[in-house]
């Protein structure tokens, strides 16, 4: 974990493994729209797009 991750929120973490349990968890649907867009790691954005599914949007 980088220092700068301390002042983070776990969806916007250096960690992938942090950012895709932070994205399961998530219930901000814009939100999981960009990560789905922007995030680098291809599990994140496939965790985005279940949890999406899930919420029925």
């Amino acid at each position: 974990m980088k220092f700068r991750d301390l002042f983070l929120p776990k969806i916007a973490r250096s960690d992938p493994k942090v950012r895709k349990e932070a994205v399961e968890a998530e219930i901000n649907r814009e939100l999981l729209k960009q990560v789905i867009e922007k995030d680098s790691h291809p599990e994140v954005r496939e965790a985005a797009e279940t949890r999406l599914q899930e919420l029925g949007a």
